[in-house]
């Protein structure tokens, strides 16, 4: 069975300090298995990025598969294992949801 967990993350604003260029980031978790979809749907254009959780051994890197200012986004997962799902936005009140398809 396929797991999700869900955040959302603030982060510290930006070098100017002034609060209005505040970023904020939703992460979620997800097991998932080789040919799944990830369906990412947001209120806002956004960054989303899908990453695997584990290092390659062979070359310490991990996979990461993005789309940038888009509302949503189909990323079908490579291999089976767990998936971070991060959405990076400027808005404080985005409304997304996340979800997948099987394979």
């Amino acid at each position: 069975m396929n797991n999700i967990t869900q955040e959302r993350v603030a982060r510290s604003a930006l070098a100017d300090g002034d609060g209005e260029n505040s970023m904020a980031m939703v992460k979620a978790s997800l097991t998932l298995f080789g040919g799944d979809t990830v369906v990412v749907r947001c209120s806002e254009r956004c960054h989303i990025h899908l990453m695997s959780a584990k290092k390659l051994a062979s070359d310490r890197q991990t996979d990461i598969l993005s789309v940038q200012n888009r509302e949503h986004a189909y990323l079908s997962v490579p291999y089976s294992g767990t998936w971070n799902v991060l959405i990076d936005t400027h808005s404080q009140s985005l409304e997304h949801s996340i979800s997948y398809v099987p394979a």
